[in-house]
């Protein structure tokens, strides 16, 4: 693993805070945002020492967390703590949060080890001083996903909402359906630029979210008609969404391309149910 480098650029009137770094031979990247005082997730606990510098130059006057994993929450405790600053999230991440699962030993290698935090639940809108931001549920990713929607500059803060226009893997427990419906509520508010937390600054967010959304749909068609024909899940993974398997073992089965499949089986067996 290499050490970890930090970078910070301006787009607009946001900070935008990249973390890089190389495990088992991948670069990987996280980003967190500062707008108006407001710090929009906080990046992983191994990145403590470098919030903690650039927080000592930018100090947050509020937390808001996307969702509650570890990448996105790392430090939040933290700077409530040393700031006394809210931490402001979703319902269900405020009671994840106040007691962390355990999460896995990868994980906690790649990213740091989550940490308790006492938050304060966001309302429908969350006001800075100059600018406000509507708060969208988004679940999909995780269920307590939320977006920070500023609909009069068109910034959409996404957290792991997008990710990319295509997925190649995906996380045990995501919902495919919820993911595609998440991303339908957000199309129907205006805003042009995605600030991801994985893919950063995405200037064509909109037409990005829209391609996505086509790629979600297109996969879900896909997967049942190769089930119809009575091909297994694991296969239906390979043909469609090639190219996971290291990941799916380094992880002891929590990544994979197998999820989104099987989320799509399984959510389809749901809705037939009800009916």
């Amino acid at each position: 693993m290499t050490k970890l480098k930090l970078s910070i650029q301006h787009h607009d009137h946001v900070r935008t805070v990249e973390g890089t770094f190389t495990f088992l031979g991948h670069t990987l990247r996280f980003y967190w945002y500062c707008v108006d005082g407001l710090w929009i997730d906080t990046g992983p606990p191994r990145a403590r020492d470098h919030a903690a510098a650039f927080a000592a130059e930018q100090p947050p006057s509020a937390v808001a967390l996307t969702h509650f994993h570890e990448d996105h929450s790392g430090n939040a405790g933290w700077l409530a703590r040393t700031y006394g600053v809210p931490v402001m999230m979703s319902e269900e991440t405020a009671r994840i949060l106040v007691r962390p699962p355990s999460i896995p030993l990868y994980r906690q290698w790649v990213w740091g080890q989550l940490e308790p935090v006492s938050g304060t639940v966001a309302e429908e809108v969350l006001e800075t001083e100059r600018y406000r931001f509507r708060v969208i549920p988004t679940p999909g990713h995780c269920r307590d996903h939320v977006a920070y929607l500023e609909e009069e500059r068109g910034w959409l803060f996404s957290g792991d909402l997008f990710l990319g226009t295509r997925l190649h893997y995906g996380m045990r427990g995501e919902s495919v359906t919820d993911m595609i419906a998440s991303i339908e509520r957000v199309l129907a508010y205006p805003f042009e630029t995605v600030f991801c937390a994985h893919a950063g600054v995405v200037e064509k967010g909109r037409q990005s979210l829209e391609a996505k959304h086509r790629f979600l749909l297109e996969l879900v068609e896909e997967t049942h008609h190769l089930a119809q024909k009575g091909m297994p899940a694991r296969l239906i993974a390979r043909k469609l969404l090639p190219g996971s398997t290291l990941l799916e073992w380094f992880s002891l089965g929590e990544m994979g391309a197998i999820h989104l499949i099987r989320s799509i089986l399984k959510e389809k067996q749901t809705t037939s149910k009800r009916f």
